[in-house]
Order: structure tokens, then sequence, then C-alpha cells
């Protein structure tokens, strides 16, 4: 008897401990599946990129309920979740989506205390906006199994609807849920009815809106230059803010990290070349290193900038591990009465930033078809985002990556470059820093003694 009940006391610590370590393991896998993902997408082109790993993780997450043997495996790597059933998955994704989306209460009367600002507005500010919604909608005479209809309910809060995509009623149903959940910056994913042989779309939206904890004065706004590459720059409206930012060095990048609202929830990081205008991939390590930074004083220049994306994400997943889904290989037999092989997926997206914040949305679709400082000064150092860079929007704890973007071109009159590498000259004699002892440091340290182009520097 006490043998029994030993073990069952080690069974049930050892399934507290598994339940303990799901969350952690399963952040930890979502971010590296988010650089994986961006990074296959980003290498087909030279072009500008605004995509979100988050909206494909969380549409590909619904669909592996349905999925069975070697097409469930081929999902279960590419969102690196092996090892983990879809209850355990569901119930991460759950949580995440309520940690993402959660705001305190809004209580008006609290915010009422600028007459200048309505008190949403002030609350807006403090707090940024982070929606998803999921949606599935079948072909009238398709049968969904409950089993995989509850499970799509139940963790990812889907709505379920059976439309006719081949009549404008049914496609305007469709676009009217996207242009809704993303605030009218996707105002439609179909421009025309679709062949009655469409018979399952499965879509996520996500849309996030968020204002700098630290604002770019407008009256700093300026021209200045962004290099297109080693022979061109555009002269393009840069912002400037002078106040002190988390850096860090990885060894292809200098980063900083700008947060939005009043609680640190949300930020974005720039990765921008250290030298030169070629930009190489960015790791899970370059990204990861991100999330360690210094605090340092910072003439921050960053360009305004407005880019739109529309990718057909087939080939990339395949290039990731996920083949049998797109072919008659296709085992989706837990989700309807007939078998069916993914037809198409993609995501329409769009970001903009500007002084105020950042504003970004997109849709992702899956169809199945049949067959005050006093800080002197000389005492910051100049952080310039002007050349192609990248950029993630992240939730900071338990972090999950948004969205994750490519800035190779802003629009702008293009001249030529006298000498990139006297530019570059310039920027790594900036990073030269020193301790007393003479040793060269990789960044400023937040606090003590430094030197810095032969001057003693002295950060409080």
């Amino acid at each position: 008897m006490k043998s029994t009940v030993l073990s069952l006391l080690l069974c049930s610590c050892s399934l507290y401990g598994m339940a303990q370590d799901t969350k952690p393991q399963l952040t930890v896998a979502y971010q590296r599946s988010a650089i994986s993902l961006f990074n296959e997408l980003a290498q087909k082109d030279n072009e500008n990129v605004c995509f979100s790993p988050l909206s494909v993780q969380m549409a590909l997450a619904m669909l592996q309920n349905g999925g069975v043997g070697n097409t469930l495996t081929q999902l279960q790597k590419v969102l690196g979740t092996e090892g983990f059933n879809n209850e355990e998955i569901g119930r991460f994704n759950s949580e995440l989506i309520e940690f993402l989306t959660s705001r305190p209460p809004y209580d008006e009367k609290s915010y009422d205390w600028a007459s200048e600002r309505t008190p949403q507005d002030i609350y807006d500010g403090l707090y940024p906006q982070c929606e998803l919604a999921n949606s599935l909608w079948t072909r009238p005479d398709v049968q969904l199994y409950d089993e995989f209809v509850q499970a799509i309910r139940t963790f990812y809060d889907a709505g379920v609807d059976a439309v006719a995509f081949d009549t404008w009623e049914g496609i305007g149903q469709i676009n009217d849920w996207a242009s809704q959940k993303t605030h009218n910056l996707i105002p439609k994913i179909y421009v025309e009815p679709q062949s009655d042989n469409l018979a399952v779309v499965l879509a996520n939206a996500l849309y996030f809106k968020g204002s700098w904890a630290i604002p770019f004065p407008a009256e700093n706004t300026s021209k200045g230059q962004f290099l297109l590459n080693d022979n061109k720059y555009a002269m393009v409206d840069m912002m400037c803010s002078r106040e002190r930012y988390n850096c860090a060095l990885t060894p292809s990048f200098r980063t900083i990290t700008l947060y939005y609202g009043a609680d640190g929830k949300f930020s974005m990081t720039l990765f921008v070349p250290r030298v030169g205008t070629i930009l190489p991939s960015l790791t899970f390590a370059d990204w990861n290193e991100a999330l360690k930074p210094t605090n340092m004083h910072i003439n921050l220049y960053m360009p305004r900038f407005e880019i739109s994306g529309n990718y057909d994400l087939v080939e990339t997943l395949k290039v990731l591990g996920v083949t049998d889904a797109f072919n008659a290989e296709a085992d989706f037999t837990k989700m309807c009465d007939v078998n069916r092989s993914i037809s198409s997926i993609r995501q329409m997206s769009k970001i903009e930033v500007n002084e105020e914040g950042s504003e970004a949305a997109c849709v992702t679709v899956i169809e199945m078809a049949d067959g005050m400082d006093m800080t002197k000064p000389e005492d910051y150092q100049d952080f310039r985002v002007d050349r192609p860079f990248y950029f993630t929007i992240q939730s900071q704890k338990e972090p999950a990556i948004l969205f994750a973007g490519r800035v190779s071109k802003i629009e702008g009159p293009v001249r030529l470059v006298d000498n990139i590498k006297d530019i570059d000259a310039q920027l790594l004699d900036v990073q030269k820093t020193y301790d007393l002892l003479g040793r060269r440091l990789a960044a400023p340290p937040a606090q003590g003694v430094y030197i810095k182009e032969g001057r003693k520097v002295v950060v409080k």
C-alpha cells in the first residue's frame, strides 16, 4: 500500500513538473520558430518586409488540431512543438492570447485629467492595444467534426460559420470580419467570389497599436540620409529623440529597444548592421542578445516608415519541412468528413511607424479546397538608423514576436554616397569605448566611469 501511494505521489510530482516546464519550453519554441519563418520569407528578395510570425503560428496551431500522422508531425516541427499534445499547445496559446490582449480596466474618471486629450486617448496612450481574432468558415455542405470545433473554440475563441465562397455575400462576410478585426488596415481578403471548390478558410487576424513611452518630438524631425546601398542614399524624414535607451551589440548588429506605453509590456527592437548596408540573416542568438541590453544615453535618429505586405507562404513552409499538407499525402481526417489538402496559405500585413508610435495589423489565411535628464550632451552617443535594418515588435514578459520586418528602402530624393567607408569609420569610432584600465568595452556601462574618444565620461 505504501509503495502504491509513493508511486502515485512521484507520478503526480512528475506531471506537475511537466506542466511547469511546458510554458517556458513552448515560449522559446515559438521564438525560434518566429525567427526561422521570418528569415526564410526575407531571403526571397531585398524588398521591405512586414510579417507577423505570431499570426502564422496561431493559424497553424489551430490547423494541427485536425492533423494526423506525418502531416501533424511536420506542422509541429515548423512550430517547434514536438513532444506536446494539442491540448498543451492549445492551453499555452489560450494563455498567451489572454496575456497579449489584456489591459487594465477602463474607468473614464481615472483618465479625465488632460483637457486637450480625451480620457480614451490617454488610456490608449498608456496601454497599447493588442487584439487577436480567429475564425473558420466552411462551404455549407462541409461537415466539421465536433472534437475539432470544440478545440478551436475552447483554446482560440474561434468563430465557426458556413458561407458560400462563390457569392458576393459570402466573401463580403469574410472581408467585413478582416476589416473589423484589423481596424480597416486590412480592408479585404478577397476581391471577388471564389471557386465553388473552396471548402474551408481558416484565418487569424492580429492588430497592434502602441504609443511610444518616449515620443519623438515632432519639431525634431528633419531630412536625413538613409543609405540604400554602398553607392546611394535617400533623403528621408528622420525623427530624433535624446533620451536613455536600452542598447546591445551582437556580432552583426547594433540594437536599440523602444518601449510602448506606461507598463513596458510591448517593445520594438531595431537591428542595424554594424558596418555597410548588407543585412546578414537575423538569428535567434541576435534577437536573444538584444533582450540583454545596456541602458545608455542616446541621440536616436530613426526614420518614419510605412510598409505593406502580401505574402504567399506555401514555399516558405515547404522549405521548413511542411510538405504533406499541400499534396495528396495530407491527412486532416480529424477536421471534417472529407479529407482535403491545403491549397493556399497567405498573409496580408501593414505597419506604420511615426513620432507618436506604431500601428500594425495582419491577416493570415489558410485555404483548403476540394480535389528630464541631467546628463551633459557630450555624454550621449549617437545611434543612427541610417541604413537597411530589421525590426521586431514583441511582448516583454514571456516574449512573443508579434511582428518582424525589414526596411530596405524608404521613399525620398536619391543621391550618391561620397564614401561609405568614411561613414562606417565614424560609426565604429563612436563605438570605441574603454574602461579606466584601457580595456575595450563592447558597450558603454549603464553606470560608472569609462573613456570615450580620449575623454572621461561619468554615468550616474
